[in-house]
C-alpha cells in the first residue's frame, strides 16, 4: 500500500509539472487524467518486479527509444523475425540484421511509419516492411490516433485519450505468415498499443515456431491482466529472462 500511494503521489507531481506548462490547467488535473497516471506507474513498477529466469547472453538491441533485450546466444542466422508495431523507430530490426543475419518482417498499422521503415532500410534485402494491424481476426480495424504531438501511434483498445479514429486493415499472425509464405517465425516482437490482451489468447505461439517472444505489456489490462496472459506463456514454455522500462519483456522457449 505504500507503494501505491508513493505511485500515487508521483502521478500528481506529474501532472502538476504538466499543468504549469500548459494553459489547459483544468483538464489536465482531472481526477481521470490523475488516476490514469497512477494505474499506469503502479502498473510498470509491479511488472518490471516479475521473477525472471537467468538466462546466458543477453544483449540490449536498438536505440534508448526502440532498445529491446534478445538471448542473443540462441539466435540462429536461418530465423524468420517478425517485429510487429515498428512505430518511427527500426533500430532494433536492423541491429538483428546487423549481428545476427537473419530476416526481419518489419509491421505497422501506421502506413507513414511502414514507409519510414522503408526508406530507413535503404535497400536492405533482409528486411520488408508491411501495412497491417496485428489482430485477433482478419478484417478492418477501428484504431484510435494519439493525442500526443509528434506521434502517429494508433490503438484498437482505447489507450490514448482522443477522439480521433483511422480505420485500417487488420491481420491475424496465422494469415501474414500464409500470405507471405513463411514456414516459422522462430522471433516474435509484438508492441501493439494494448491489443496484446486480445490478441495473445488467440495465438498459438508454439504452432508458429516462436522460439523467442518479446513483448511490451500496456496498462489499460492492469496487473492481472497482465500477469494471466504472463501465466499463460509460461504454461506454453516460454521463461521470461528480461524486463526493461516500460514493461518490455522476453520471453525464451525451454
Amino acid at each position: 500500500m505504500t507503494e501505491y500511494l508513493q505511485a500515487l503521489e508521483q502521478g500528481r507531481h506529474l501532472l502538476s509539472q504538466e499543468a504549469a506548462m500548459a494553459p489547459t490547467l483544468s483538464k489536465l488535473m482531472s481526477p481521470a487524467k490523475v488516476s490514469n497516471a497512477v494505474r499506469r506507474r503502479w502498473f510498470e513498477r509491479t511488472l518490471e518486479r516479475t521473477p525472471l529466469t537467468p538466462c546466458a547472453g543477453l544483449v540490449g538491441l536498438g536505440s534508448d527509444y526502440g532498445s529491446w533485450v534478445a538471448p542473443g546466444e540462441a539466435i540462429e542466422s536461418s530465423w524468420t523475425c517478425y517485429s510487429v508495431g515498428a512505430g518511427g523507430d527500426i533500430t532494433f530490426d536492423l541491429e538483428l540484421i546487423r549481428r545476427y543475419g537473419v530476416h526481419v518482417r518489419s509491421f505497422d498499422a501506421v502506413e507513414g511509419y511502414v514507409e519510414d521503415a522503408r526508406r530507413e532500410a535503404d535497400g536492405e534485402p533482409r528486411l520488408s516492411a508491411h501495412h497491417a494491424a496485428i489482430a485477433a481476426a482478419d478484417g478492418p480495424i477501428r484504431m484510435q490516433v494519439t493525442q500526443h504531438p509528434g506521434s502517429r501511434s494508433v490503438s484498437a483498445a482505447g489507450l490514448y485519450d482522443s477522439e480521433s479514429y483511422v480505420e485500417v486493415p487488420g491481420r491475424t499472425l496465422q494469415t501474414l505468415r500464409r500470405e507471405l509464405g513463411d514456414e516459422r517465425i522462430e522471433l516474435l516482437k509484438l508492441d501493439i498499443e494494448g491489443s496484446e490482451y486480445e490478441v495473445l489468447p488467440q495465438v498459438d505461439l508454439r504452432d508458429l515456431g516462436v522460439r523467442v517472444f518479446l513483448a511490451q505489456f500496456h496498462h489499460i489490462g492492469g496487473v492481472r491482466g497482465a500477469r494471466r496472459l504472463i501465466a499463460e506463456l509460461e504454461s506454453q514454455g516460454y521463461r521470461p529472462v528480461a524486463c526493461i522500462p516500460a514493461v518490455k519483456m522476453t520471453f525464451l522457449r525451454a
